[in-house]
């Protein structure tokens, strides 16, 4: 061994074990590394053992209760890069550094030494003391190491690791013409376990699919959490696509089997994207980012589902993210509009209020169809906001409408309210201030719910709906019988209007089943004291129908389409 590269060094197997007659544990084996022309020993009644070589001594470590100990004359450019090499090794062993001239030990503390000390002023006792500190600075440290680089509710790899080892991987597979594979999970739906359940029991569902994962994986493989539901796995060495699509498959079927939770039995399903690595060009960013959307494309297709990233996939997802920041500048650049739907009673076609409908109206690529925008306004949380603003704004228009003598006193502007606005506690007094501050009438206000929305958690539900009546505002069931479709709990319910979803408007005249739906909705509606409304009327025959069933009012493309606001007045004084 060259002198130069290795000067004199030795290490300390210690297992910590506590020996009642002694104030600190001693080692039992000290390994002596002879290379200059220091002795090869120290003043300690340790048994040492000479070694011809640094693998002989990295192969002896085994805990982290045994201590590296390397002596020195002092601290150079050798010592430092045998320092490397070891933490290099042996990253989680306790190191310690004895020089015979104490210059910079400084640079070892920064290259991760626990502890460094002189090697002739070092009494026997003093040394055991150094050696305990030693090994409870690894462990602090280790501690810290854990916390930054492990997910502390799974105890899964963090982001931090998972990119540190994808990047590895990648590396690794490069070098040696193999491939890996990446997968991005999701669980689907996660949020509504947390709102139904709790954040605790959500959190307890995570462990467990945690476990389900690393129980279905190799012990090689790689599983991160990312963050709230998002899971990655890296895979090494795999053949082709069809072995990931093979192990995204096991993992869905593994973490379908349902999960008992205390006294809860719950059901999952997970969207999983998948990409390889020659394809990605080994680059770990561009890997992630081609998984990412992978995984984007499974979620819009309907959730449930595996995704290999494809070329044809990308650019939906281009569009999504372009129109996600465009949507960040939306209202302040004043491209947010308003359409209205009118209402007309189905006996005597009278004027009875209108619908307010968002739309937004993009610089370049014109009016954006709702179903494009809507679902990023829910999943980026900017429903909120958007959702206070077209409350407000209607209310002012409605008022100034009101004002002007445009339309009826007795008359309404429903307003939707999105699941993420019905669950804001704050969502009582934010109404109240949009009456204040726009001066319109509570009794003008409806504002619609959808049934699937309530039916989240019934309870608080019911309260908010009470809440709401409290101000003087009117409560509508929007798209009635595509959520629970129990005709039972609308008893309990202090709602005004029950509207009844398109979908069993549409075909009333040909199916009977749908009309039977439809005229079992409508009486027992008016057995609660309540209104319906029909949506989505496109015809007379429908509306005769409707008619016989004794429904009160309806919208739909037979009386009018969606229009902006200067063509409110005109439909108006169309009605009878």
């Amino acid at each position: 061994m060259q002198t130069a590269v290795y000067n004199h060094w030795m290490m300390y197997l210690k297992p910590r074990v506590m020996d009642s007659s002694a104030p600190y544990p001693h080692c039992t084996t000290l390994l002596v590394f002879p290379v200059s022309e220091l002795k090869p020993r120290v003043n300690s009644s340790i048994a040492q053992e000479p070694m011809l070589q640094m693998e002989q001594i990295c192969d002896r470590w085994r805990q982290p209760e045994e201590v590296v100990c390397l002596i020195a004359s002092q601290c150079d450019d050798a010592l430092v890069t045998l320092v490397e090499k070891i933490r290099l090794k042996l990253p989680s062993a306790p190191l310690m550094v004895a020089l015979v001239d104490m210059l910079n030990e400084q640079r070892l503390i920064a290259l991760g030494v626990q502890e460094v000390f002189p090697l002739q002023r070092t009494p026997q006792q003093e040394l055991d003391r150094l050696v305990d500190r030693a090994i409870a600075r690894m462990e602090h440290e280790l501690r810290l190491r854990q916390l930054s680089h492990f997910d502390p509710l799974t105890g899964l790899a963090n982001r931090v690791l998972f990119q540190d080892r994808l990047e590895q991987s990648l590396m690794g597979a490069r070098r040696n013409g193999t491939d890996v594979g990446l997968l991005f999970i999701d669980i689907d739906r996660f949020r509504v376990v947390n709102d139904i359940y709790g954040h605790a029991l959500g959190d307890e569902l995570l462990q467990a699919c945690s476990a389900r994962l690393k129980d279905k994986l190799r012990r090689s493989d790689t599983v991160a959490r990312l963050g709230g539901n998002s899971f990655a796995v890296i895979l090494d060495a795999v053949r082709n696509i069809a072995v990931l699509t093979s192990v995204a498959s096991k993992l869905s079927e593994a973490l379908r089997a349902p999960f008992k939770i205390g006294d809860h039995e719950i059901f999952v399903t997970i969207s999983v994207g998948i990409d390889i690595s020659s394809e990605a060009s080994y680059d770990p960013a561009q890997m992630v980012r081609r998984t990412e959307l992978a995984l984007h494309q499974a979620k819009s297709d309907g959730r449930n589902a595996c995704q290999v990233f494809t070329q044809q996939s990308a650019p939906m997802d281009k569009i999504r993210v372009g129109l996600e920041a465009a949507l960040h500048h939306a209202m302040e650049r004043d491209e947010l509009r308003l359409a209205y739907q009118p209402q007309v009673s189905v006996c005597g076609q009278q004027f009875v209020g209108v619908e307010v409908l968002l739309r937004w109206e993009h610089p370049a690529l014109g009016m954006v169809a709702p179903n494009v925008f809507i679902p990023v306004l829910e999943d980026t949380g900017l429903i909120e906001p958007f959702g206070e603003w077209v409350l407000r704004s209607a209310c002012q228009q409605y008022k100034q409408w009101l004002d002007d003598g445009l339309v009826g006193n007795a008359s309404k502007i429903s307003v939707n309210l999105s699941p993420r606005q019905f669950r804001q506690r704050d969502l009582g007094e934010r109404i109240q201030q949009a009456l204040y501050d726009t001066g319109l009438p509570p009794e003008n206000l409806t504002l619609e719910v959808t049934e699937s929305t309530l039916m989240y958690n019934l309870e608080q539900g019911a309260s908010m709906l009470s809440e709401m009546r409290s101000l003087g505002v009117k409560v509508a069931i929007d798209d009635f019988g595509t959520g629970y479709s129990s005709l039972s709990y609308l008893k309990d319910l202090p709602i005004d209007f029950l509207k009844i979803d398109r979908s069993f408007v549409k075909d009333i005249v040909d199916d009977k089943n749908d009309a039977a739906i439809a005229n079992s909705i409508i009486a027992l509606a008016h057995n609660l004291g309540l209104k319906v409304v029909a949506e989505g009327v496109e015809s007379q025959d429908i509306l005769d129908a409707l008619a016989s069933f004794g429904c009160d009012q309806y919208q739909g493309y037979f009386f009018a389409k969606p229009v902006f606001a200067g063509d409110i007045p005109e439909l108006v004084s169309q009605c009878g």
